[in-house]
């Protein structure tokens, strides 16, 4: 009586990939569909992170902007100029008799 003689692994092997492609190929788009989920959500990560660093710098720079106009507005204010002039200057309102017009032609 013979042994029966079954096939060997490697050709058991690509047997079953032929009558099971489908269900492997179903496999590896799954497994591709994971994998880009799981890219696509750390790039979302990246991205929202980015972006509050960007949105707190906006931030300190508009904190900073308000303070320049505040000191703008405090340094151009007429009675401060006025007093700077008076005392480092020496100026002093002009009256009527010292005005003199200058003609035009």
């Amino acid at each position: 009586m013979a042994k029966p003689r079954y096939p060997t692994l490697p050709v058991m092997l690509l047997q079953d990939l032929r009558r099971y492609k489908w269900v492997i190929a179903l496999m590896l788009l799954v497994m591709m569909t994971a994998l880009s989920v799981i890219y696509i959500a750390h790039q979302n990560r990246q991205l929202t992170a980015a972006r509050d660093q960007l949105l707190s710098n906006r931030d300190l720079l508009d904190r900073e902007w308000r303070h320049l106009v505040i000191e703008q507005n405090s340094l151009t204010e007429h009675s401060r100029v006025e007093r700077i002039a008076q005392e480092q200057l020496g100026m002093v309102d002009i009256t009527r008799e010292h005005e003199v017009v200058v003609p035009w032609q």
